[in-house]
């Protein structure tokens, strides 16, 4: 049985990473109707927008773990945040330099991380009263 912070722990995370995926989809859209076919670029959009949902997955892994060792130890749950910070920054410049290496387009690369990692943005925490405006 998951408590209502789990329950909103987890819906949040889903509804950035659908956020990121359809930001993502807008973005190629946009690209095949203004560049024409040209894959190569979207295909480094997609890339680069695949790596920043990795790096969302990570960011929502480590979390969960530095929250259930938060009832143990604070001290050790700032640890993991740091270590998955870490292990974040690690896997994004990993990829982004595979990306670059195999030769995908670095500017539709760099776009398509951007415009996925923009999902934060938008994503508010279930949970959480919508922001009024004014």
């Amino acid at each position: 049985a998951m408590n209502f912070a789990d329950k909103a722990f987890q819906s949040t995370w889903r509804r950035l990473v659908l956020i990121q995926v359809l930001l993502l989809i807008v973005t190629v859209a946009i690209s095949l109707l203004l560049k024409g076919y040209e894959l190569n670029f979207a295909g480094a959009l997609i890339y680069g927008g695949a790596v920043s949902i990795v790096s969302t997955l990570i960011n929502a892994w480590r979390i969960r773990i530095a929250t259930e060792m938060a009832a143990d130890s604070a001290a050790l749950s700032m640890v993991e945040l740091y270590k998955g910070l870490i292990l974040r920054m690690v896997v994004v410049m990993a990829l982004l330099a595979i990306g670059f290496y195999i030769k995908l387009q670095p500017a539709a690369l760099i776009i398509g991380f951007v415009v996925a990692h923009i999902g934060y943005l938008f994503a508010r925490p279930v949970g959480t009263a919508k922001r009024r405006v004014g």
